[in-house]
């Protein structure tokens, strides 16, 4: 459904679409192999003519069909790849996926493609709190009914409820940059994340190197059946749907023709009725809310998916690879739709003063 020509661009930005691809994903398993191999060559363990075959290899170059058939009956999709550019380097084959294995090229592939991921989202959270700032700026006296438990409350001013919102954003986005720290790293261990493939301190050397040649964290020992640190990010995530989510909602309730206060600058066509010519529905709310509440939903689920047994446990990181890149597509369709909401935002400041006591429509009076 979310590859649905028709629906996509309403649970997810291209951009997002694009990281998470299956061409972006197998491209990824493949520059971690190729960035394993460099560094073991420049460690000396493999011939540099190796790394430099190794180096030129590319996805073009495989047979997606073969690797979906060699997908279906091993249940890893490593195995197929490595068949198949083994067979490409002819003489250099053996020190392709030297010493690695399975897990560690598709952790560290996923710990890129997450760090790419949320920069993408970060830049979107930045330019929705830009449009915030612009609306506080531009209501900053702006007066209009509190309301509590469903109830007129008592006066407040509008940029009030804005920086909420906006501080709440702010909060969120932190909490994603310091889930990164604990959570986007390298995975280069071997059967059972302790290197016994390596000699001596050869295995922690080309960890690091290969972190510091991808711009990912190093954990010790492994991280294989240890994921609390994507956990931590996807969790992050959720939270952030919930904020957006809980933010449209409102929004779309303050847009309802009761009460009429908020609206989202009308285009032709926009938010048409198909049997109410008369309707202009809410619509940009109405997706955050929709898109950020199966966000948060679906980020729910990744707690379930750190419960692994022993040293790996493929049941729950199989998971996995649906659970996080559709957190990361929804998130981004969420950040999006609320980028849309606040760009678009009209405010009938008429209709906020309308409802305020009589005695308090003075808004110098009320703001100073």
């Amino acid at each position: 459904m979310l590859e649905f020509g028709l629906y996509r661009d309403c649970f997810s930005t291209r951009d997002m679409r694009v990281i998470w691809s299956e061409h972006s994903t197998i491209s990824a398993w493949l520059k971690v192999e190729q960035t394993l191999a460099r560094c073991q060559a420049d460690a000396g363990l493999i011939p540099n003519d190796a790394a430099c075959a190794i180096e030129a290899l590319s996805p073009q170059m495989l047979d997606k069909d073969q690797m979906q058939a060699d997908m279906l009956i091993v249940g890893r999709p490593i195995v197929g790849l490595i068949q198949q550019m083994r067979e490409a380097l002819g003489d250099h084959a053996k020190y392709f996926h030297f010493r690695a294995t399975t897990q560690d090229i598709m952790d560290t592939a996923l710990a890129m493609q997450m760090k790419i991921g949320l920069a993408e989202i970060g830049l979107d959270v930045q330019r929705l709190l830009t449009l915030l700032d612009q609306q506080i700026d531009h209501h900053g006296g702006t007066m209009m009914m509190g309301r509590t438990n469903g109830q007129h409350a008592v006066p407040m001013c509008f940029a009030t409820k804005l920086q909420v919102w906006k501080s709440e954003l702010v909060r969120r986005q932190n909490a994603i940059d310091d889930a990164v720290l604990r959570g986007v790293n390298v995975q280069i261990g071997g059967p059972v994340g302790d290197l016994r493939a390596y000699d001596n301190d050869d295995g922690s050397q080309i960890k690091r190197t290969v972190a510091h040649a991808l711009g990912l964290g190093v954990i010790d020992p492994h991280w294989q059946n240890a994921r609390d640190g994507i956990a931590e990010i996807v969790t992050a995530l959720g939270a952030l749907c919930a904020t957006i989510c809980k933010i449209s909602h409102n929004v779309n309730l303050l847009s309802s023709t009761d009460i009429s206060e908020i609206a989202e600058t009308h285009e032709t066509g926009r938010g048409a009725s198909s049997a109410m010519a008369h309707k202009q529905n809410q619509r940009a709310s109405e997706f955050g809310e929709a898109v950020g509440r199966l966000g948060r939903q679906r980020a729910e689920q990744i707690g379930e998916l750190t419960l692994h047994q022993h040293e790996r446990s493929g049941g729950v990181w199989i998971g996995e690879w649906i659970v996080v890149p559709e957190v990361f597509l929804l998130t981004s369709g969420a950040v999006n739709w609320a980028g849309k909401l606040f760009g678009k935002l009209e405010v009938d400041t008429d209709s906020m003063r309308r409802k305020l006591p009589e005695a308090t429509t003075n808004t110098e009076t009320l703001v100073h």
